[in-house]
């Protein structure tokens, strides 16, 4: 014997089958939190350490800069991350350090398209500096060292307040800095890099460990 609901019923189901929809939809935008539950405070002395052991020797100005290129890579927008204009460094990093950059990027689009979210990619806002970058920078910014872990090219900075909207959905700054810290908190439990979150600069100070 065949069942069929009623008018009633059946615009109860579908009520009901709706409410499940936009309650699953309504989880789902909630699931990346807006809070930064990282600690990411490994010191510029231990970052320091570790850029010695996989970097070149420090730079005195950019006209040495000719003498190591051939073991560094340059380091330019691309799927996975854009660069700000830079000021106070040189586009380059250690081919370790630009594999990381780019397992970061990588890593970080993944998230995105596994909560459904429009498409983004970290900026760079600091690479590879000279003794002679620092110096100036040092000028202009408090929080800025003379001995500092970017002088070897095991170095980048990542803006946490910005993100380069590519397309779907323009997010919420504070949900993706949520999903950086993760794919960061990932990458350095793996031993792969050393991180120190920086609040007057707004970035992520990142060293290659690995």
């Amino acid at each position: 014997m065949t069942t069929t609901l009623s008018v009633p019923r059946q615009v109860s189901f579908i009520l009901a089958l709706l409410l499940i929809l936009l309650t699953g939809c309504a989880t789902h935008q909630k699931a990346v939190p807006e809070n930064f539950p990282f600690k990411f405070a490994d010191s510029n002395p231990h970052q320091v350490a570790g850029a010695k052991k996989y970097g070149i020797e420090p730079l005195d100005d950019r006209s040495q800069l000719q003498r190591v290129k051939k073991k560094l890579k340059h380091i330019e927008e691309c799927e996975y991350y854009a660069v700000d204009p830079l000021t106070h460094s040189v586009p380059y990093l250690t081919p370790q350090a630009a594999k990381l950059l780019k397992d970061i990027g990588k890593g970080f689009q993944k998230k995105l398209r596994k909560h459904k979210m429009g498409k983004h990619k970290i900026i760079v806002t600091s690479l590879l500096r000279t003794k002679e970058d620092v110096k100036k920078l040092m000028k202009v910014n408090s929080n800025a060292v003379s001995n500092s872990a970017h002088c070897r090219a095991t170095t980048f900075d990542l803006s946490y307040t910005r993100f380069k909207h590519i397309e779907g959905d323009k997010e919420k700054a504070l949900q993706m800095k949520y999903l950086l810290g993760e794919v960061l908190s990932e990458l350095r439990e793996k031993k792969r890099c050393f991180v120190r979150y920086e609040t007057q600069q707004t970035c992520l100070h990142i060293t290659v460990s690995k």
